[in-house]
């Protein structure tokens, strides 16, 4: 028989195996909670979904050339064969549709934070209430009248932007339409143009012009000061406009989120992206092309939709709306 000093020695051994057992455990999962197994790793890009038919019809698109977002996921889309803006919901359901004679060869469209609709036509801009009917049309004062109005963009305190193609330069106006200052002339230096065309405010006010010609994206404070420039200006398209325009690599339209610029043309590339530090985001061809994205793709305008935080590409060829879910 044991006795009582081998039972507590018994005992004792046991419960220094229980504890030594119960630290082995604790530290085995103290080092899993430490390195939990990698979450999958979500693309940089994502199709979304794409809507648009080619016709006549209301909801139907013809010629689009311009695309906005306002902030409530709503989408409008201005068509220069049809005079006509097209207004879709976030899923692309046709929600309005609207012509007018003064709207004979729409470029640009921006929508404020009241609902405003903003249409750059040739030498004017103009201005919608929410539901279609003409407000008003802004042409810029004597010595800084539009003469070729192409991007226009809207900010958070409703000043616009509006690019002048053919005077290389940038208009501002307050929310009345009153002419506020302009900036921008002909050439490849800091501030200067070869043929801008996309323009993009983001929250700070700052305003992004999209040189097509020039393949960059310059960054300009409200007041117009030169800020940074994303892309090589292209000095050939300076002193050869026609081949520079067919050399350009892809800054034809911009649009800005709250961390990265994105602009698109006609180059190798149909989508480029930057973040604010200046650095380019590389883009694998290959998830380009799971975004439909490929080569072939005539990105007409671009658009962030801040209310779902996707990207709208508008292609003019297929009469077409991309949305991307972005990753960055």
């Amino acid at each position: 028989m044991l006795d009582s000093r081998s039972i507590l020695k018994r005992i004792s051994s046991s419960l220094e195996f229980v504890v030594i057992l119960l630290s082995g455990l604790l530290i085995l999962g103290c080092a899993r909670r430490a390195n939990p197994a990698p979450a999958p790793q979500m693309p940089v890009l994502e199709y979304a979904a794409s809507w648009g038919v080619r016709g006549i019809s209301p909801g139907q698109l013809e010629s689009p050339v311009g695309i906005a977002a306002d902030g409530f996921g709503n989408v409008y889309v201005a068509d220069a064969a049809m005079h006509s803006v097209d207004k879709f919901s976030s899923d692309g359901m046709p929600l309005l549709t609207f012509g007018d004679i003064r709207l004979t060869r729409p470029e640009g469209i921006a929508v404020d934070r009241g609902g405003g609709i903003y249409v750059s036509v040739e030498e004017r801009v103009l201005v919608f209430w929410p539901e279609g009917d003409f407000l008003r049309a802004t042409h810029g004062v004597h010595g800084a009248a539009l003469r070729e109005a192409s991007g226009i963009a809207v900010s958070d305190s409703g000043d616009f932007y509006v690019v002048d193609r053919a005077a290389c330069r940038v208009e501002a106006f307050d929310w009345r339409g009153r002419f506020l200052h302009a900036w921008g002339k002909c050439g490849t230096e800091n501030g200067e143009f070869v043929t801008p065309s996309g323009v993009a405010v983001n929250h700070e006010g700052n305003v992004f012009i999209a040189d097509s010609a020039g393949s960059r994206v310059q960054e300009f404070s409200p007041e117009g000061t030169f800020l940074g420039a994303f892309g090589q200006a292209t000095t050939t398209a300076a002193t050869d406009p026609p081949n520079g325009a067919r050399a350009r690599t892809g800054a034809a339209a911009v649009a800005v989120s709250t961390k990265n610029i994105f602009s698109a043309g006609e180059g190798t590339t149909p989508l480029r992206v930057w973040s604010f530090d200046g650095r380019e985001i590389a883009l694998d061809p290959a998830i380009l092309e799971a975004a439909h994205l490929t080569p072939d793709f005539r990105v007409a305008a671009l658009t962030y939709d801040l209310h779902t935080g996707d990207l709208l590409v508008l292609n003019a060829q297929d009469c077409r709306v991309l949305r991307v879910h972005v990753h960055f």
